[in-house]
């Protein structure tokens, strides 16, 4: 397409044709590129926030199959290409290779169809794999997903507080094994997103307009740094001999509640509802905890209650959650503001 039709604005006067049609006339030069001549079809499709899509071919609702060759591909290559269709939103696609896929390749593709919500393999023979989504339009829940999502993220900051605090290996070890929950979680949302805003009608498309649908992307995303915070904290517990004591202690377990609260009013002035006033008290519970960081010079525990370097990580990681938590306050914010 030339630079005259991508690069600059273009206005167009609606006229009047009959009683009942208006019309616009197109660029020529954009027609010229996609191939339009007089009395080519195209398709208009209508959204929520009064956008008006024009497209030169019809789109589908999401039951296309696309039918991809994978042979010269393996391991953690097919699994890739397995979660981009995932995610890609389609209800049903196959890999295929020329020749015959080997147990390990087959293997490598159903592991990663196992490990994405709502993927089963349909059909399979010795040169292609089918997967399909078994979920349908009443279980394409954005919100909830994200919910879900938070939920699993501060359960793991608060194990991993715990671990950390009470020494229990353990708890560390188990809480090293959730981000591929939070992977599958995330997963999800993309998976949502991309129907919401790639498909224009079908009954499989989620029911949420297409800016609160990249709303909810950007909160998942920041739920997915407070579960690599808590994956941080995990770690260090794992690495202490001994586990922080006296006010050393005392402190961490504080700073670590108060910055998953953040996250808590953040996230329910978002997909809750709540008033922008949750907003707002997450937004100063953040201020005030970074105040008091700034405040302990990273770090000045005792070294007879907590190691400094150690100290400094956890201190590190808790920051970054509350940050997290802020940038979701802020999203509620711009959600609650934004003109209809």
């Amino acid at each position: 397409m030339s630079s005259s039709t991508t690069d600059t604005e273009i206005s167009r006067k609606v006229q009047s044709v009959g009683g009942s049609s208006f019309t616009v006339s197109l660029p020529k030069a954009w027609a010229t590129d996609h191939g339009l001549e007089a009395g080519n079809e195209v398709y208009l499709y209508p959204h929520e926030d009064g956008t008006l899509i024009l497209r030169t071919c019809e789109r589908g609702d999401g039951t296309d199959a696309p039918d991809v060759s994978v042979g010269h591909l393996s391991g953690d290559r097919l699994q890739w290409v397995v979660y981009a269709l995932y995610v890609a939103g389609g209800d049903r696609f196959t890999l295929r290779t020329d020749d015959r896929f080997t147990s390990a390749e087959r293997r490598a593709m159903t592991t990663a169809g196992n490990d994405l919500i709502g993927l089963e393999v349909a059909d399979e023979s010795t040169d292609s794999v089918t997967f399909r989504s078994m979920r349908r339009s009443g279980s394409l829940s954005i919100g909830q997903t994200v919910l879900n999502l938070r939920y699993v993220a501060l359960s793991m900051h608060r194990n991993a507080t715990s671990a950390l605090l009470d020494g229990d290996d353990d708890r560390a070890r188990e809480v090293l094994r959730q981000p591929d929950d939070v992977d599958r979680q995330f997963a999800f949302v993309n998976r949502c997103v991309e129907r919401r805003v790639g498909l224009p009608r079908g009954p499989n498309r989620p029911d949420v307009d297409r800016r609160t649908a990249l709303d909810y992307y950007a909160i998942a995303r920041e739920l997915e740094g407070v579960a690599s915070a808590a994956e941080r904290v995990a770690t260090v517990a794992l690495e202490l001999d001994d586990p922080p004591t006296g006010a050393a202690e005392a402190r961490l377990s504080d700073y670590a509640r108060r910055s998953r609260r953040v996250v808590e009013r953040a996230v329910e002035a978002t997909i809750d509802g709540r008033a922008p006033e949750t907003a707002y008290d997450a937004l100063d519970q953040r201020e005030t905890l970074a105040e008091e960081f700034d405040l302990l010079a990273r770090p000045s525990f005792d070294a007879s209650e907590a190691d400094p370097y150690y100290a400094a990580l956890v201190l590190e990681a808790l920051d970054r959650t509350a940050d997290h938590g802020a940038t979701v306050a802020r999203r509620a914010l711009k959600m609650g503001l934004r003109t209809p």
